[in-house]
């Protein structure tokens, strides 16, 4: 498809759419002018019905209070005057003021004059029982002077509009004699009397009624604020509703009245106006405007385009483009001829870059070849060449633009063809050497393979080297497990007689066979203390070379921290003590049980405490401290003894090895305490860190799992 077309296509489809959106604004902003200018219309309308049945209430109770204060009604309550009767209430008085019911009520809230018609078959009827019940309640019944009663009060005859006034005299001083009610029913009949006067359609429903499904809705909306509303009824008729409310103001009934839609009807067809100008308007201009950019830009688009493809064709960059104008195009047509230039310097360029390429190439001793993705070698450099038994090719011939091309046709191909993702892998050639061969892919912008770029160097005295280091760390594998099976064995021969010495220097101590004194008892203690120290180093050789010889062997089981801390506590309670030592334990709460071997978790804690407290200073104190970490438990032991320089931080952990010389004199020990320590945790699959800087005391302290990580 052509740019004409396209252009085409683009500017009808921009106008569609700019006309779609001006219709759509103008349908929104529009039609929601007019449904709210029918809304206002709707609810003035509706308040004019509203302030007719005001107005009939409200000439009720002017009716009611011309007659409420009047001094012969005053004593006519007491009274009951015939005269009162006879000259004021004949049978045509409630016709004349157009009213259902007149009741005189007297200030004991006993009714003592009842008067109660059919205004429209013109007969007298009884007082309708349930206003004579309102009446028995006192909720019709006035109070003060000053009270007011008024509203619709729903009996079994139909709804009826209510006015109560106190009776008093007409100077209003005296007390209230009692209570006049009038009433007039809202039926068929005033209805249409409101219609008429209106010239509106009504309808009216109680809530002692079933509302149709719109009063209902209506009605539980606007019972909740003003009780007026406007609902569309249809395409052709709009509805207002206003609640009517009883003498204590709560809503009791509601009225609709109906209205045509002549307001958005008039709007609907002016929108259909503007949506035929808006289209016009859209067709003119975008034909208008498609025909001005064919003479000003396509035009000269379509002579450039033919320009570009007839230099392709006839791969001739030595043409040039003439395009006349001073505007962008014109210079689109210099900045082709400019790249026109640049590509013919490029090409030389890239031809002496080539040589230079190759040149630099082949002067390599490396081996350097390129390869396609199914792996046809591409180009060699000569290094490669020489060594044709290493190049492995499905190709039946290389590249020709190899600079060796002649010569590879013969290149064998290899029976263990690698995958061309592959990384490092060696060769050995016919001669017996070995080369390293490294294979990297070469991709596109978007991760595509594209080629292979194979390097090759010669590693055959690494690999002989590599050979040797290797029989050397066997070597010294063998003689590594013959020293741990010798320290076993020497260990397992120790212990015996140790365990003899230790026993019966224990019991000479404790004076089984008789008194000693006390150089005696001295020297005897001095066999049995240093008897159990040759143990206790023995034991930790044997420990080490059990590790070192992988027979070290754990026994899990489930403990309290607290039980560890507490053994720990009561074996070097006597340590501390002799140099003044308070050792501070510290259990983080809620800690869960450790699932690990017990006695060598005490054996770690007890090393680090006595180590602790070995190089603290007299009347310091240890710190032991226990808490949960992730799904690890932290332990640390801190103390504020000499430390230890960073220069020495590597000799911690390594079996038989202390900070200096002299520290090894002031210090007794072998060293292996930490070393041991370290590999009991390691086997438990935790770790062990330490900080400490001279004269600024250790904290040295271990990890290990906790059972979710063990189970």
């Amino acid at each position: 498809m052509d740019v004409s077309k396209k252009l085409l296509i683009v500017i009808f489809t921009m106008f569609a759419l700019l006309t779609v959106l001006l219709i759509i604004a103008a349908h929104t902003i529009l039609l929601s002018s007019y449904y709210d200018l029918e809304t206002r219309d709707t609810i003035k309308n509706t308040e004019k019905i509203e302030q007719a049945i005001a107005w009939e209430a409200l000439s009720i109770d002017r009716t009611a209070r011309d007659w409420g204060f009047w001094d012969d009604t005053y004593k006519f309550v007491d009274t009951l005057s015939p005269e009162y009767i006879e000259s004021n209430l004949d049978d045509s008085t409630l016709y004349d003021l157009d009213l259902n019911v007149m009741l005189f009520i007297n200030k004991s809230g006993v009714l003592v004059y009842p008067m109660s018609v059919d205004l429209v078959n013109m007969t007298n009827v009884p007082v309708p029982e349930g206003l004579l019940k309102q009446i028995d309640s006192g909720t019709l019944t006035t109070r003060e002077n000053t009270d007011q009663i008024q509203g619709i009060i729903l009996l079994d005859e139909g709804p009826m509009l209510i006015v109560a006034r106190p009776i008093l005299t007409s100077f209003g001083e005296d007390p209230s004699a009692g209570t006049l009610i009038l009433g007039k029913y809202i039926d068929n009949f005033y209805i249409s009397s409101l219609e008429e006067r209106t010239q509106t359609s009504l309808s009216f429903y109680t809530i002692n009624e079933e509302m149709p499904s719109d009063f209902q809705e209506v009605f539980d909306e606007a019972a909740s604020n003003d009780g007026s509303a406007v609902k569309i009824l249809g395409s052709d008729r709009v509805a207002g509703y206003f609640m009517l409310r009883n003498t204590t103001g709560e809503p009791v009934a509601l009225m609709r009245a109906d209205y045509p839609r002549d307001l958005y009807a008039q709007g609907k067809n002016t929108l259909g106006y503007i949506y035929v100008f808006l289209l016009l308007s859209g067709l003119v201009i975008g034909t208008a405007t498609k025909f001005s950019l064919d003479s000003l830009l396509v035009s000269r688009l379509i002579t450039i385009d033919g320009f570009l493809e007839n230099v392709k064709r006839e791969k001739d960059i030595s043409k040039r483009l003439e395009v006349e104008g001073e505007d962008e195009i014109h210079r689109l047509s210099k900045g082709i001829n400019e790249m026109l230039s640049s590509i013919r310097l490029a090409e030389q360029e890239l031809k002496a870059r080539e040589y230079e390429k190759k040149f630099i190439l082949d002067s390599l001793e490396e081996m350097v070849v390129l390869r396609d993705p199914n792996f046809k070698i591409l180009w060699a450099n000569r290094a490669a060449l020489n060594n044709k038994d290493l190049l492995m090719d499905g190709a039946e011939s290389p590249a020709a633009d190899s600079p060796e091309a002649p010569d590879t046709d013969n290149i064998p191909k290899s029976r263990n063809l690698p995958a061309p993702d592959c990384e490092d892998h060696e060769l050995t050639s016919s001669e017996g050497k070995t080369w390293l061969i490294r294979s990297k892919p070469v991709c596109d912008e978007i991760g595509n393979r594209i080629a292979v770029l194979e390097t090759g160097v010669e590693i055959t005295e690494r690999k002989n080297y590599e050979i040797e280091l290797f029989r050397a760390k066997q070597e010294a594998e063998v003689a590594n497990r013959a020293k741990s099976a010798f320290l076993a064995n020497m260990s397992h021969e120790l212990r015996t007689p140790l365990n003899s010495i230790i026993g019966f220097s224990d019991l000479l101590y404790e004076k089984v066979y008789g008194e000693l004194n006390p150089k005696q008892t001295r020297y005897v203690g001095n066999i049995s203390n240093s008897g159990k120290h040759l143990l206790n180093l023995i034991n930790e050789i044997l420990d080490l070379s059990k590790v070192e010889a992988g027979s070290f062997e754990l026994h899990y089981s489930a403990f309290w921290m607290a039980e560890v801390f507490a053994e720990v506590r009561d074996m070097t309670f006597p340590f501390a003590t002799s140099k003044g030592l308070k050792i501070e334990l510290e259990i983080e709460s809620n800690l869960p049980r450790i699932y690990a071997d017990k006695e060598r978790i005490l054996q770690v804690l007890t090393n680090l405490v006595t180590n602790a407290i070995k190089f603290s200073s007299e009347n310091g104190s240890i710190r032991v401290k226990a808490a949960q970490m992730d799904s690890f438990l932290k332990i640390t032991v801190a103390d504020d003894g000499i430390g230890i320089a960073a220069a020495d931080h590597e000799k911690l952990f390594k079996p038989f090895s202390q900070i200096d010389s002299s520290s090894s004199k002031k210090y007794q020990g072998t060293g292996l305490g930490l070393a041991l320590v370290k590999k009991i945790v390691q086997l438990h699959g935790g770790t062990v860190w330490f900080e400490s800087e001279a004269g600024r005391g250790s904290i040295f302290g271990f990890s290990i799992p906790l059972p979710g990580r063990n189970e």
